[in-house]
């Protein structure tokens, strides 16, 4: 997994050493500057991720930092400030600047780590899966269809099932990178075809949920299939379910040219496949931090039917790591975000026992779903101050209370 990488700013020594210890400790990339001017140079030549950056410093205050580094749009990441006891309101002021957060000296571990980890989080931009996935992944399962698809590959008629979009996208992108063409199911396997597709140059042939060839009688599609295979055309057929195919591909004596796409119907496979989502993911994007799944939330997620769709198991995990805040992922977890899903499931309102609540629980609860919508939709701080009407430092506060993090 890549590293993050912290800029640390104070022109003390003894601080700068002793962070940089604790957060090379915890596997951090550290980078110092003892003044603003080094932390300057050091922001322009490297892709930083957390800036820890001191107020009081000899030639340039760290509020004259960050207010020219907001007004440039130099830095894309979090600042967290740090600050002495006398400097606290500064400190407050900076957050209207735009800093994540600040530290008052002397900054205890516990909550140093726990300001780097919420801060980072801020910044998380989730990678979506690629090629690499299968190429790359060791778990087992992965291997599994690593190996399946070798074999097919070699087939002059490959057979995917399958009801997924996305993954299937990246199988073909796996197998054949731009080597593919897609034919509209509405035109027919003849001349025509063959030669648009050989003046693209492309030497495999997609069709999709292939609504034309059932037309055919076995007979005829075997001369389709044997005409496109003459000329040097391999296809690729993809449908959730097909005897007629199987059938006609038995009488092609083709073996091994059938593969059903995970997870089909083992929700065996279901945790398997969700720990080797999270693991790329992780190793994907930096600023996640550790996570991993419980028993109790891998149960949940075997026992849920609608993750047999290898799409839907991808989105879920995604909204995991956007949404857990606690290293490990729990059933609940699991619960919370199946409410989200419309797939026939009894949908329940979390709102439905807000009659019950006492006027503050339930105040409190609007004010989370109201700022949580907001911020879903990519509204900033300054955007989220006019919308609510609130000032920006009580909203700073305001969040913080809530759990919320921006």
């Amino acid at each position: 997994m890549k590293k993050a990488k912290i800029l640390i700013v104070d022109d003390e020594l003894d601080i700068r050493e002793s962070l940089s210890e604790i957060l090379n400790d915890e596997g951090y990339e550290v980078h110092l500057a003892e003044n603003a001017s080094k932390a300057k140079k050091i922001q322009k030549e490297n892709k930083l991720d957390l800036v820890l950056l001191d107020i009081w410093m000899p030639d340039c205050d760290g509020i004259s930092l960050l207010k020219e580094w907001k007004k440039e749009d130099y830095l894309k990441c979090p600042v967290i400030m740090m600050s002495g006891h006398g400097n606290i309101d500064t400190a407050i002021e900076a957050t209207k600047i735009g800093a994540f957060d600040f530290l008052e000296k002397p900054i205890s571990l516990q909550k140093l780590l726990k300001t780097i980890g919420s801060s980072l989080s801020t910044s998380i931009n989730i990678n979506k899966l690629n090629k690499d996935f299968i190429g790359l992944s060791e778990h087992r399962c992965i291997k599994n269809l690593r190996e399946q698809l070798k074999q097919i590959k070699q087939q002059e008629v490959i057979f995917l099932k399958s009801s997924s979009v996305n993954f299937l996208n990246l199988i073909l992108e796996y197998l054949f990178e731009n080597d593919i063409y897609k034919l509209d199911d509405t035109k027919d396997l003849n001349l025509a075809s063959l030669k648009q597709v050989q003046g693209k140059g492309i030497n495999n042939l997609l069709l999709l949920k292939h609504a034309k060839l059932p037309h055919y009688n076995k007979n005829e599609l075997i001369e389709k299939f044997k005409f496109f295979k003459k000329n040097n055309i391999k296809l690729i057929l993809v449908d959730e379910e097909d005897d007629f195919l199987r059938e006609v591909f038995s009488c092609m004596r083709i073996d091994n040219n059938s593969i059903t796409l995970p997870i089909g119907g083992d929700s065996d496979l279901i945790p398997e496949y969700a720990k080797a989502f999270l693991e790329f993911y992780l190793s994907q994007n930096i600023n996640i931090g550790y996570k991993s799944f419980d028993i109790s939330a891998l149960n949940a997620l075997r026992i849920n039917n609608q993750f047999l769709d290898i799409d839907i198991l991808d989105r879920a995990i995604i909204s995991l790591l956007n949404n857990t805040n606690g290293e490990i992922i729990e059933s609940k977890d699991i619960n919370k975000i199946l409410m989200n899903y419309d797939d026939g499931l009894t949908s329940k309102n979390p709102h439905d026992n807000l009659f019950s609540m006492s006027l503050k629980e339930a105040r409190e609860c609007f004010e989370k779903d109201y700022f949580k919508f907001h911020i879903s939709k990519g509204n900033g701080a300054t955007e989220l101050s006019k919308i609510s009407g609130i000032e920006r430092t009580h909203l700073y506060r305001k969040l913080k209370k809530l759990g919320l993090k921006k």
